[in-house]
């Protein structure tokens, strides 16, 4: 059979409930994304092992999840030591396959200019910014003065033209008009946006004006239960400021930055059809993490709040590939890491035996009896986390909280069940589950067979002092972040 061409498409902090299909309290427009799905299997509960960027980027080219690599937080080249740049996903199908790849967008690694495998890389932002001076733009990114990680709302001061979702997908055209036509691809494409800063170009900054914007979720333990990691981030990061009309801009200009990639990615599609090989291509669509804005009274990432850990997963098969069931619409957790492995089934490639991810054919295929036996782990630094069917139970090392939620009936994380007696044994079969789990891979949140609890101070005078967020712009000369 002909190998398939492969377009891995990641968004960076895209929520998982996110997606106009689901009709929910996110008003969003994602035409082309609700197509994509319906031409292939979303999974509706997949996570993210480790919701943060870095760490996910390494996961979603190997397999392994950060827990399993000891990389559990953003790195540098000395501190992710096992991570091995010749056995990613784009250096074997290069190798064993005789794929040509390229990687164009925010790669995140570490060093910056790290190909890990990849031919050939266009980056962001270094290749943005001098593409943006190049063109009468130098200091446009980050020019409106926010930071990568601040959540106020926006607008970029470049037109739509010279956004950098735009030039992502202009050079992803290109590449498709370039490549040698005779070999199969790969092309990965990571957009920056949804991440903060919210600041759409027009016009998508306005398009959601007439639209309701739905206030945040707020849960039943917030107000008593709030882990300490949460407290800290909301003094230190300044959320407590934000007022109720300020974190509804926010969410305007966070959707009108999810709906403006799903526009650009129309543009990719009719691409792939012009050049007629939209039905010999794999499109896989996700995102490293999600995005709390403002449920709870957080923002950002770092934890496994469904908010924050939930990702889109769309795997549009080829359509010759006759092992994938279109009509299926999976509610089995699954996770990134189970990303890679996917993809080397599907092209024939041996599949890493100790990579945690797993190929998710199996599920795609309703002609395979599939266990339902599976445990879905994740850690962050002072919390961890252990998927199981409808149930999900979190820790939190500092101050030792435990939560429990069934992550289908409650998909907001609204309702802490961990103390509600219908669930002791669920309780003490998924922590148990979780201390195995940690003490395999060698956490600092377990010893001598037991979750590692601490005390923390909370000084809220220091803690507001320490505001590390705003990296405030322009950026200029390909400095990275």
């Amino acid at each position: 059979m002909k190998k398939p061409n492969i377009i891995y498409i990641v968004a960076d902090q895209w929520r998982g409930d996110c997606l106009g299909l689901y009709k929910n309290n996110h008003p969003v427009m994602t035409p082309h994304l609700n197509q994509l799905a319906s031409e292939g299997i979303l999974f509706s509960q997949a996570y993210a092992d480790c919701p943060i960027c870095m760490p996910q980027r390494v996961t979603m080219l190997t397999g392994k999840t950060g827990s399993q690599m000891r990389c559990i937080n953003n790195f540098n080249e000395n501190n992710a030591p096992d991570f091995d740049r010749q056995s990613t996903l784009p250096a074997r199908l290069v190798r064993e396959a005789g794929y040509q790849t390229k990687a164009i967008g925010k790669m995140h690694f570490a060093p910056s200019r790290s190909r890990n495998g990849f031919e050939h890389v266009t980056l962001h932002p270094d290749d943005y910014i001098w593409w943006l001076e190049d063109h009468g733009y130098g200091g446009a990114f980050r020019g409106q003065g926010l930071g990568g990680n601040e959540v106020y709302p926006g607008v970029a001061i470049t037109p739509d033209k010279y956004y950098h979702t735009t030039w992502s997908i202009d050079e992803s055209i290109r590449f498709l008009d370039q490549r040698d036509p005779e070999m199969p691809f790969m092309l990965y494409l990571v957009f920056e946006a949804p991440h903060s800063p919210f600041d759409p170009p027009p016009p998508y900054d306005r398009m959601y004006d007439n639209f309701t914007i739905s206030d945040p979720v707020k849960g039943d333990w917030v107000d008593d239960d709030l882990p300490a990691m949460f407290q800290k981030r909301e003094v230190i990061y300044n959320w407590d400021d934000l007022t109720p009309e300020i974190i509804r801009e926010s969410r305007r200009r966070y959707y009108g930055q999810i709906s403006q990639i799903d526009y650009h990615l129309g543009r990719l599609f009719g691409s792939l059809k012009t050049h007629g090989v939209d039905r010999d291509t794999a499109i896989i669509f996700t995102s490293d993490h999600g995005e709390c804005l403002g449920d709870h009274g957080l923002f950002t990432k770092h934890s496994f709040l469904e908010s924050a850990a939930r990702v889109p997963l769309i795997f549009r098969p080829p359509a010759n590939d006759s092992r994938f069931d279109r009509s299926v619409l999976d509610g089995t957790p699954v996770q990134t890491a189970d990303i890679c492995p996917t993809l080397f089934d599907m092209i024939g490639i041996e599949q890493d035996e100790t990579a945690e991810g797993q190929s998710l054919i199996p599920l795609m295929n309703p002609a395979i009896d599939v266990s339902d036996d599976r445990y879905i782990y994740g850690e962050v630094p002072g919390s961890a986390a252990v998927y199981k069917d409808e149930l999900k139970y979190i820790f939190y090392k500092e101050g030792g909280v435990e939560q429990l939620f069934n992550i289908q009936a409650d998909p907001d994380d609204m309702n802490n069940l961990v103390s509600d007696p219908r669930f002791t044994n669920e309780l003490t079969e998924l922590r148990d589950a979780l201390i195995k789990y940690l003490e395999k891979n060698k956490s600092d949140l377990v010893a001598d067979g037991k979750l590692i609890t601490s005390e923390g101070d909370f000084d809220s005078k220091k803690l507001r002092s320490l505001n590390p967020l705003a990296c405030r712009g322009p950026m200029r000369g390909g400095s990275g972040y």
